[in-house]
């Protein structure tokens, strides 16, 4: 046996299961139910054992044994919904359940308790984004049954288009309906919460789109009781639900804005780079090529005359200011190239 295996032993909840679910048995036996609900809620992996032997009844062959199995399931998550939450959210659940929603040999009973089955785990536990695999099979079965409804149905005029969906409107449970459209809205919503639209393109997110598609769906049912419903307690539950998925669609749009603003932003400082980089070039060719770079010498046009003070012992009274007159001075040097000195100072008497 390996070292990390954790191999479930078959138990008392193995041979209730077995008892319970005997094909030969057309109700449930409810004290062998609550006997197992009992036994589940007082071990830690019984909730497991029961799960996956269920998994197996319910692709049975038999209708019966998938009919009581489905009710074990229902029964388990009601009396135990601490053990058996997590249990229901198993991938391995939910491609069974798909496998046998998407049976096309199975029995009519079996159909429509999992579809009863789906509905009470949507409504109890819809909201957690664990339970995508079950609202993903709900929805696939429930557009499988309308479109078998509608291929069954007998063609007729267009007259009879508005009478035939306010009757599958009034089939339908609008208080179920407005429990499926929040859950999708929340799940649409935590999904939102945890994409950066400048990171991903939200538009081809297959989970979102997916998302997206539900709450259009949703959006659809709930205008259309909203034509049909006189209970005013249910018209409001409707207009709630609406409104919530009104506020995913903005969310979503606003999402959109946000992506279209960053990368109008982005591609503007691209543009703006790219132009400064270009006309760089072109001035350093002006510097360069038409006219010299003229280099002003900061101390050109200094005074170079010299205020005498009358209070200086060392200063010349006989310096002459050659500022104008050097006006064609060669920067301090005469003719043959020798430094021109200043003259030589004078003594003076200080005092009479």
């Amino acid at each position: 046996m390996p070292l990390f295996s954790k191999k479930i032993l078959p138990t008392e909840i193995t041979a209730d299961i077995e008892r319970a679910t005997n094909p030969n048995t057309t109700e449930l036996d409810w004290s062998i139910a609550f006997k197992l609900c009992e036994s589940v809620n007082k071990t830690d992996l019984g909730a497991k054992e029961a799960r996956k032997l269920l998994q197996k009844k319910m692709l049975s062959r038999e209708p019966n044994t998938q009919l009581l199995a489905l009710e074990l399931l229902n029964a388990l998550s009601e009396n135990c919904k601490e053990k058996f939450k997590s249990q229901l959210s198993a991938k391995s659940f939910g491609e069974n359940l798909e496998t046998l929603a998407n049976s096309k040999h199975g029995d009519d009973r079996v159909h429509g308790k999992l579809v009863q089955c789906l509905q009470n785990w949507m409504a109890e536990f819809g909201r957690d984004p664990a339970f995508v695999a079950i609202h993903r099979v709900y929805d696939n079965t429930l557009d499988a049954s309308i479109g078998q409804y509608t291929a069954q149905r007998p063609r007729q005029g267009p007259n009879h288009h508005h009478s035939e969906r306010r009757e599958q409107v009034k089939a339908a449970d609008p208080k179920t309906d407005c429990e499926l459209a929040k859950n999708s809205a929340q799940l649409f919503s935590q999904t939102l919460s945890f994409t950066d639209p400048t990171q991903e393109d939200i538009t081809k997110n297959q989970l979102i789109q997916e998302f997206y598609a539900k709450c259009q769906s949703y959006q659809t049912i709930m205008s259309s009781h909203l034509q049909t419903c006189e209970d005013p307690d249910v018209i409001s539950e409707l207009l709630e639900a609406n409104n919530e998925l009104v506020n995913c669609f903005k969310t979503y749009d606003d999402m959109l804005e946000r992506k279209a603003m960053t990368e109008a932003t982005f591609n503007s400082q691209n543009l703006n780079h790219r132009n400064t980089q270009d006309a760089l070039p072109s001035r350093d060719t002006e510097a360069g090529g038409s006219r010299p770079i003229e280099h002003s010498n900061p101390f050109d046009g200094f005074s170079k005359s010299v205020t005498l003070d009358p209070f200086d012992p060392f200063a010349d009274s006989q310096q002459v200011d050659d500022g104008p007159a050097r006006s064609n001075d060669t920067g301090g040097k005469d003719k043959s190239g020798a430094v021109n000195l200043p003259p030589p100072l004078t003594p003076q008497k200080l005092h009479n």
